[in-house]
């Protein structure tokens, strides 16, 4: 019997325990001790609440019970949201005497929305309210976004392996691949059934494994700035994010085994690796899963934009164009499924792209056309324009993944903004509008 401690942590507008269902109980049955099971519990609801003070009350909550000792070894089981709650914990308060003697073995994240989920803006609206009866959480479902500041920062910091790799710390993504047929619902929120997602998450986005590219406007140059990989990744297409029959967490029950739940079974495996042999192994059971997976379901991918300009403010407004050279000709992209500009930061822009309409032949071209609102300012260049052959389309854009492409432009004041008169200008006094344009010359002086 395993002394190690194993903590769970849910996702977003949970407020019973049932959300675990029977996981606990199968754990005690494999190996851990009941007693050493936790299931967690926080509020979401709250809006002014973020996920920082999530993570640094899990930060509290886990020292109280491990007593304060921290080289007992223990893991981490997050579903959905307390995924990013895990990561910011992991990144923030994971560290200095805390990591030393690296105590946390294994974070099985289960459909951890890393990059964001297209349901979250939607929890913020006033149907949100009506069905949360209530407040929605929405400083957290700020973060949850498609393309959120959030999640940009904190996944930045993955690139530094001493944030995590270097702690001791093994990660395993797993997510569902399965969306359940509703004709009528469908119509009414198609967002809930998106091909491609576990209902609620895309499998893209349940994915820690991505790159991120600076695009410079200001000289053409295109760059990787960082990358995360080999970090054991499954799409298990029998479940969804969260459903009594098919939820990849809620549909562990007293009379489930792993021998017929493959979910339960690959938990179970990630838990008990302690080595980088038991780690090797169930990265490829965790890859052979995704393989039947893309045998009966097609793979997406995720482009997710920033837009600033070269000192870092947003660019907010702009139009976005994707498509194919055919004959020498531009035409609009049949890979793209959907967009979403991201409404607390607009300069955050999603693409969510069916692979299967990717033409990896055809030369593909992003025109980005910009605007400032100002005639005192503007960006440039614009139009940005981008082509990239098929080798460098099948670099960038990666199945069950998300690639990050930072884009700077250049802010550039207008001739009119600031401008000097010599004293002996002859058409002294001026006088001049809100656009900084002369309306009148040799206005006389007293």
């Amino acid at each position: 019997m395993s002394k190690q401690k194993v903590f769970f942590v849910h996702g977003w507008s949970v407020r019973t325990t049932q959300t675990y269902q029977a996981l606990h109980l199968k754990l005690a049955e494999h190996g851990f001790a009941l007693q050493d099971i936790y299931l967690g519990r926080y509020v979401s609801l709250e809006d002014k609440v973020e996920i920082c003070d999530i993570s640094k009350a899990l930060h509290r909550a886990i020292d109280k019970e491990l007593a304060g000792d921290w080289n007992q070894h223990f893991h981490l089981i997050t579903h959905s949201t307390g995924g990013l709650v895990v990561k910011d914990w992991l990144v923030s308060h994971y560290i200095g005497k805390y990591a030393q003697n690296k105590a946390l073995q294994n974070i099985v994240h289960l459909a951890s929305p890393h990059f964001g989920s297209r349901l979250a803006h939607h929890g913020r609206s006033m149907l949100g309210q009506v069905m949360e009866l209530g407040e929605t959480g929405k400083k957290v479902l700020t973060a949850l976004e498609l393309s959120s500041e959030f999640n940009w920062d904190v996944n930045e910091k993955f690139f530094d392996e001493a944030n995590w790799k270097n702690k001791g710390v093994r990660i395993y993504n797993l997510i569902g691949d399965r969306v359940k047929k509703d004709f009528f619902k469908y119509k009414i929120f198609p967002a809930a059934f998106e091909e491609g997602s576990d209902m609620v998450v895309r499998v893209a986005s349940g994915n820690l494994n991505f790159k991120r590219f600076l695009l410079d406007g200001r000289n053409g140059d295109f760059s990787l700035v960082g990358e995360v990989k080999d970090i054991p990744f499954g799409a298990l297409y029998e479940f969804t994010h969260s459903n009594a029959d098919y939820g990849i967490l809620n549909n562990i029950k007293k009379n489930s085994t792993p021998g017929k739940q493959l979910n339960l079974r690959l938990i179970i495996d990630c838990l008990n690796v302690k080595d980088d042999a038991g780690f090797n192994n169930v990265s490829e059971s965790l890859e052979k899963a995704t393989t039947e997976t893309r045998k009966k379901r097609q793979g997406f991918a995720q482009l997710d934009f920033r837009f600033r300009d070269e000192e870092g403010r947003p660019v907010n407004d702009y139009v976005f164009t994707l498509g194919a050279i055919v004959n020498g000709k531009r035409r609009p992209s049949k890979t793209i499924v959907h967009t979403h500009k991201n409404k607390i930061c607009p300069n955050h822009f999603m693409v969510f792209v069916n692979l299967k309409e990717l033409e990896p032949h055809l030369p593909y071209f992003i025109d980005l056309n910009s605007d400032s609102n100002s005639r005192l300012f503007s960006y440039s260049p614009d139009p940005l324009e981008i082509t990239a052959d098929s080798n460098s389309i099948t670099q960038i854009i990666e199945e069950d993944q998300t690639t990050q492409i930072d884009v700077i432009l250049s802010r550039n004041p207008s001739e009119n903004l600031f401008v000097f008169h010599k004293g002996d200008d002859n058409q002294l006094h001026v006088k001049w509008n809100r656009d900084g344009i002369i309306k009148k010359k040799k206005m006389r002086i007293k």
